[in-house]
């Protein structure tokens, strides 16, 4: 009897003035605001989440320090980052995400500020377009973020995000930074050193799961702009290929058992070779 009333339930704004959900823009308003506000971003998935609970993840295993980190940016307020949330504490995208909601709702929510807004961290990943031409404009959009910019990618070693496609071809230079493709955190002191010893004119592409995450906010305090993208080649290359999903891509790593298992396969792209400036894989 109780869930045949429970939509009226629901609907009576007593109960609505119980309810907390953290404010979220969507996905086409996270990447404008990325884009005219110029800061740095930082993005939280249910891996970020999951870590934050004490759980290991396929390519993370859980580390306090690192827990403590995700803990931290989520509930300061920097005004040189802004920082992007997964967005299923209201109506999840799918299952599996309502499961990670009801999982992780009490403890996220001692560290959310529900004052402030966040972006949906899943705007580097989206790969669902009313039609090619908007899909066409989102990436064009994006691709404003480093154009004619001298760009440092922070990557794990097998991602070689933008080779085979044109991803960064508007940049003016590219460097990168390998780093290991399991528990990259392990060596984030190196990581973090060798990101110091850029200008401060260059900017930050990281693609490196929670370490991204928490590379951001250092980098921005030390006067960088940096970009925590995540699967943004992986959802560009879906998108190139008409696919609304991730696909293998071969030569690069994609999938968490790719990563998990360590299939990294030696590149035959020149340039990116040349592109390397350190490689603490």
């Amino acid at each position: 009897m109780r869930f045949d009333n429970l939509l009226y339930e629901l609907k009576d704004p007593r109960t609505l003035a119980k309810i907390k959900l953290p404010k979220v823009i969507n996905e086409t308003d996270s990447l404008y605001k990325t884009i005219s506000s110029g800061k740095s971003v930082a993005r939280y998935g249910d891996g970020e989440f999951k870590l934050i609970l004490g759980e290991n993840i396929s390519f993370q295993k859980y580390d306090a320090k690192l827990a403590e980190c995700l803990k931290s940016i989520l509930k300061n307020n920097n005004d040189k980052l802004l920082v992007g949330i997964i967005d299923i504490f209201g109506c999840p995208p799918s299952d599996y995400m309502r499961k990670v909601a009801i999982n992780c709702r009490e403890e996220i929510y001692k560290y959310l500020n529900f004052n402030k807004e966040y972006l949906d961290s899943m705007y580097t990943r989206k790969v669902k377009f009313v039609s090619p031409e908007q899909g066409v404009d989102y990436f064009s959009k994006m691709k404003q973020l480093w154009e004619n910019k001298d760009i440092v990618i922070v990557e794990g070693a097998g991602s070689r995000l933008g080779v085979g496609n044109d991803l960064f071809s508007n940049t003016k230079s590219i460097k990168r930074i390998l780093c290991p493709i399991k528990d990259a955190f392990s060596k984030y002191d190196e990581i973090r050193k060798e990101c110091l010893k850029q200008e401060k004119d260059k900017l930050f592409i990281l693609a490196l799961g929670p370490t991204a995450t928490v590379l951001a906010e250092d980098l921005a305090n030390e006067g960088y702009i940096a970009l925590d993208i995540g699967h943004l080649d992986t959802a560009y290359e879906a998108f190139l290929r008409g696919s609304e999903k991730f696909v293998h891509i071969e030569g690069k790593i994609v999938f968490n058992e790719e990563r998990r298992n360590n299939m990294i396969k030696p590149c035959k792209d020149e340039n990116y070779n040349k592109e390397i400036i350190a490689n603490l894989n």
